[in-house]
């Protein structure tokens, strides 16, 4: 149902002015190439009644109000299409031309519309309600249960396919062009507030809302409505900047708080069928918090290697760390770190800013001779082999009980082998950075204290040591924490996502106004969404084109798109036939 405040609207202008039919094309050509029309196929054909408009009339009414009205209220879309479409436009759509200062015509016309607009939503709801009237508190049970299904996030998965299949589409674009050739497959999730034309539920009585909530952004604001999480392409590595259009990548619309790390893993299981290359993944303290089995786990299984930031309660001593060894933050260090080596970890988790971690930099690179080195990867029982630092050819620090260890070794190897031939003394070069390092003299000196050989830890008793593969598995990166590459993947994949967020809730796109998204129900937020960030994709790539002086209005025809890799297809190449329809009779293009 749509609100009180979209029937009031006056009546539109008798002289509107017509839309291009190049961009109108363009707009039908995107819908078809989308793919949701063929979703919408089976649901309306079981769904009794007359057929009313088309499926395709109100949503290419939408993404024409978004691109033109900058909304996407029902009451513009009609506008947009009754009043600012040429003659033979209205033919093909199965609107009728109407005088705009015929009042009962224009309500007529207006209630088809938003009739076929009802039946779109019905369709795609999986609990659907009058939404004029607030229930009572009791009465919402089954209806929240409905969109929290326990055995599928998705509780309508054709309405998440067909949002995603929007804003995917300009994304298949890019690809076709070669406008993504040079992205690496590094992303950044982040979840924003998309808020409703709805009050909070009371006491007594429901929001209209029924799934709505308050999201609590990272300042403490608080917003009701729902959450989006996004993906955006981006990169962790500066030289590749402004290279590719930094697109959003996918889209879950769901309750604030809720299944943020499950959502990600899913949006994530449809970009690796579109893009085949995978790279780093960034997030807010939001996603390393989540629970290893509903973020880390299955983001490393499908291939990305996170990237992310500690909490200050998460940057501390695990109490169970294998074979005597320190774990904190995702690296294992020697037992004997100097304690000023942990308190630059926790003095990295305290800084806040970009600016003071820099400075910290000094301080968190000591720690690195005391890291234990990757010695043999993980096997098929995940467990992987781990090394002293004072171990191999290429010690990082100096151990006496290191020393010791090795003459021990030195003289049972002596029994059994013959001995072998020493070393000539050596002159360093002191204009050799690498070999300045190498010298002993250049190297820290661990200072065990005095303890038998039995009850030494056992990394110190042997060179090498089994350790679990998931060790700190919600700590874990391949990047290590604080350094300096991971301070630059980190901070440059998150300014994406706050670049994106910054576009999607700028004049143009307006996510974050609810007057320009009245339309209530979960179903149609999450379609009128995923049409504003389709029609900001299609910005971002003409912004991308004008910036290289390649911007051609051709760009947005349907060109190449049928032949790009569909991902919510098990074929990896689409027919033309089996996404384009026959164009209009009689299209002026």
């Amino acid at each position: 149902m749509t609100h009180k405040r979209e029937e009031r609207r006056p009546a539109p202008s008798p002289h509107p002015s017509k839309l291009n039919d190049r961009h109108v094309r363009q707009v039908l050509d995107l819908v078809r190439a989308s793919g949701i029309l063929d979703d919408l196929a089976p649901l309306e054909a079981a769904r009794p009644g007359p057929r009313g408009l088309p499926a395709e009339t109100v949503l290419v009414g939408l993404i024409l109000a978004a691109r033109e009205t900058r909304s996407t209220n029902i009451d513009d879309a009609w506008e947009c299409m009754q009043f600012r479409l040429r003659k033979h436009w209205l033919q093909y759509f199965g609107l009728r031309p109407v005088d705009a200062t015929d009042i009962d015509a224009t309500h007529a016309s207006a209630k088809r519309f938003y009739d076929a607009w009802s039946r779109i939503t019905t369709l795609l709801d999986p609990a659907r309600h009058d939404r004029r009237t607030r229930m009572a508190r009791h009465e919402t049970e089954p209806y929240c249960q409905a969109w929290a299904h326990p055995r599928n996030l998705d509780a309508s998965h054709a309405l998440s396919r067909i949002a995603n299949r929007l804003v995917l589409v300009p994304v298949r674009i890019a690809v076709a062009r070669g406008l993504m050739n040079d992205w690496r497959g590094d992303l950044s999730v982040d979840t924003t507030a998309v808020p409703t034309w709805a009050r909070p539920s009371t006491r007594r009585h429901a929001s209209l809302e029924v799934t709505a909530g308050l999201h609590v952004s990272g300042g403490g604001d608080e917003t009701f409505g729902y959450s989006a999480t996004l993906l955006v392409a981006g990169h962790s590595d500066p030289s590749t900047s402004r290279r590719y259009p930094q697109l959003c990548m996918g889209m879950a619309i769901h309750a604030p708080s809720k299944d943020i790390g499950p959502q990600a893993v899913r949006l994530l299981q449809i970009v690796q069928r579109l893009w085949p290359v995978k790279g780093f993944i960034a997030g807010d303290l939001a996603y390393s918090d989540a629970k290893v089995e509903n973020f880390h786990a299955p983001v490393r299984a499908l291939g990305y290697k996170v990237v992310l930031d500690y909490k200050t309660t998460m940057v501390k001593k695990e109490k169970d760390a294998p074979e005597g060894t320190i774990a904190i933050a995702g690296d294992l260090l020697c037992p004997h770190t100097p304690q000023r080596i942990i308190d630059a970890y926790h003095q990295m988790s305290a800084a806040k800013g970009s600016s003071q971690r820099e400075e910290l930099l000094p301080l968190i690179v000591q720690a690195d001779p005391y890291v234990l080195p990757l010695k043999q990867s993980a096997d098929h029982r995940g467990l992987e082999r781990r090394q002293c630092p004072a171990a191999g050819t290429s010690p990082r620090v100096t151990c006496p009980w290191a020393q010791e260890r090795d003459a021990d070794a030195d003289r049972s190897r002596r029994r059994t082998q013959p001995p072998r031939t020493a070393r000539a003394a050596h002159t360093v070069d002191l204009d050799n950075p690498r070999a300045r390092r190498a010298h002993p003299g250049a190297r820290p000196t661990v200072r065990p204290p005095n303890s038998p050989k039995h009850q030494r830890p056992a990394i110190c008793q042997q060179s090498t040591v089994t350790v679990p593969a998931d060790v700190m598995p919600k700590l874990r990166q391949e990047l290590p924490w604080g350094r300096a590459l991971w301070q630059r993947a980190y901070r440059g994949l998150r300014s994406h996502i706050e670049g994106l967020n910054g576009r999607a809730k700028n004049v143009d796109t307006f996510l974050h106004a609810r007057e320009k998204r009245q339309s209530r129900g979960r179903v149609a937020q999450t379609l009128l969404t995923a049409v504003q960030l389709m029609v900001e994709n299609l910005r971002t790539i003409e912004s991308f084109l004008r910036e290289r002086r390649l911007w051609k209005a051709e760009y947005y025809t349907i060109g190449e798109v049928p032949q790009t890799p569909d991902p919510y297809e098990a074929r990896d190449v689409l027919e033309e036939s089996d996404i384009l329809t026959p164009p209009p009779e009689n299209p002026a293009t």
